[in-house]
Parts: structure tokens; sequence; C-alpha cells
């Protein structure tokens, strides 16, 4: 493959890392945009991982990872995370800045707000609509519909199973994650399991859904990790943006996307039963 291009943004710009990255990322290669996702899910840990690092977390050569920084318009790896380290320090400096009028809460409304809505146009960009397709199909055939959760996924796995009984399915949220991983060894092919995970990496979510596709049910995991180790174990994946705290960069903040990817799935269950518009809200 030829080299990618050097970005003709200057790379000596202070504090461009993450809007460059996203400016960028759509022309990217395959691999590089396999790079560049990680980097905007995991900004604060990227700013101290090496090459190699790096490389093993993306499925990525030392190679890659020079070509993807000059590629977004950065000499090397230790420029661009300088450049990144100084984006994180900038958007916490703009959050507690003691010298602006405007209040603290106020701040982090407007900062929330705004990553909010670009995770939810990254979610709209990247979400499979045939997955969704289908999965909705497998759903109004099931005999019975388990979701799967740990933690705040737990919660918004409960938040998926009210919307499918909403809408009149036999769903059933399971948040003993002892249990989940129990109970999916009774399921069948006429039967539906879905995993909520952030990560895509908690392990006894991972064992509940491998378990349930070991025993022939359909498998569906809603993440932001499109390389995480449950993936494999899903016949449809349903991929959300990671939404970044305003206040530390983290990629703490992830019920928004999840919402979104619920919504599309509820609205097409209830196009596809022909209920009326009310009948997936509360």
């Amino acid at each position: 493959m030829a080299d990618v291009p050097i970005s003709e943004t200057s790379p000596h710009r202070p504090f461009q890392a993450l809007p460059l990255v996203r400016a960028h990322l759509p022309t990217l290669p395959h691999a590089l945009q396999r790079i560049g996702k990680y980097v905007l899910e995991n900004p604060d840990l990227v700013v101290s991982q090496t090459a190699h690092q790096l490389g093993l977390v993306t499925s990525s050569g030392p190679a890659s990872i020079v070509r993807f920084c000059r590629a977004i318009g950065f000499t090397g790896l230790q420029e661009f995370r300088l450049a990144l380290a100084g984006d994180l320090a900038a958007q916490r400096f703009a959050i507690s800045e003691e010298n602006d009028d405007t209040p603290a809460s106020r701040r982090i409304t407007d900062a929330l707000a705004e990553r909010a809505i670009r995770g939810v146009r990254e979610t709209q960009s990247i979400m499979d609509q045939g997955a969704v397709e289908r999965l909705a199909d497998a759903l109004l055939a099931a005999r019975r519909i388990d979701v799967y959760g740990a933690a705040v996924s737990g919660l918004v796995g409960q938040h998926l199973a009210f919307r499918l009984l909403r809408v009149g399915l036999p769903a059933h949220a399971i948040v003993d994650s002892t249990y989940a991983a129990y109970v999916a060894n009774g399921l069948g092919p006429d039967c539906v399991a879905i995993a909520i995970t952030e990560s895509g990496m908690t392990e006894i979510t991972v064992e509940a859904l491998s378990r349930a596709k070991a025993a022939g049910a359909k498998t569906a995991v809603v993440t932001h990790r499109q390389d995480g180790p449950i993936v494999k174990h899903a016949d449809e994946v349903l991929l959300t943006a990671a939404v970044d705290s305003p206040v530390t960069g983290t990629k703490s903040v992830i019920a928004f996307t999840n919402l979104i990817a619920i919504e599309v799935l509820a609205s097409v269950l209830t196009l596809k039963l022909g209920l009326p518009d009310d009948a997936a809200t509360d």
C-alpha cells in the first residue's frame, strides 16, 4: 500500500491532536482508522503508551503507528503524544478556570452537551443498520430474550429490557453476573441473548454471551469497543461511540450513545410490529 501523505495541517499547532484525529478519521485506511478510534476513546491512556503498547491494543505494528501520526500531521508518536497531553490539559483547564465568571456547573453542562451531541453523531455514522434490522427480526421471532450487563451496563440493560417489554417481547434483564452465565446454558435456537458492555472485556459478561452462543441462541452486543473479546461471541454488533468526560477527559460517560442504539432498535421494532408511535415510549 502506498504511503499515507502527511497532512498539510501544521503539526506544530498546540493542542490540536484530538480535532485532527476526528477530522482525518473518515479518510484514513481501515488499519489507521482502528488506531484513530482507539485514540479518541482512550486519550488518557495513549499519552503514556509506547508505540509497542499502542500497537498491541490496536492490533497494529509500530510502522502503522508512525504512519497514523504522519497522516494527521505529526512527525511521530512523541510529538503526537505531547499535543494530546496538551489537549487533555486544556480540557481540564477550561472546566476549572477560576477567573471565568461563568459558573463551573454551566461550563460542565455546555461541555458535556457538546460531547454528547458529537458522540450521538459518531454513533449515527458507525452503527450497522443491517445489524439492527437482523437483530430486530430475531427478537420478533424469539421465545425468550435475555439481556446481560454488569454495573452501569446492567442499568442500561434494564432499560433495553423495558423497551422490549413495552412492545410486547419476552425480555429479561439479568444483572447478577454469576446467574447470567448459569442461565445462558438453558437457551436455545429460539432465544436471543444481548450483552451490554462498555469495554467488551467484562469477563463474566463475555462468559455469559459465550455460553448463550454455544447453546444455540442468537447473540448480540452493544459496545463501543469493536476489538473487545466479546465481539467474537456476537452474531450482531451494535457499535456505539464513546463520550469523554469534560472534567477528566476519560471515556467515562457511556449511557448516551448506548441509549441511542436502544432507541433505534425499539423504533425499528415498533415499525415492524405496526404499533402506534407511543408504543416505544414511557
